[in-house]
């Protein structure tokens, strides 16, 4: 028997890029919720 390689179809490599894309933004989203959550904390203790 021989054991046949499968190559990503189109609509795999369209479904890696589309989870890639949704991480990014997520984690992009998280960051920026982050920065503009801690900045009020950090300047007013940094004040006090």
């Amino acid at each position: 028997m021989s054991k046949r390689t499968t190559t990503p179809t189109r609509n795999q490599v369209a479904v890696w890029a589309e989870r890639k894309r949704d991480f990014l933004m997520i984690s992009a989203f998280g960051m920026w919720a982050t920065i503009l959550g801690l900045s009020p904390v950090v300047l007013f203790r940094a004040l006090s």
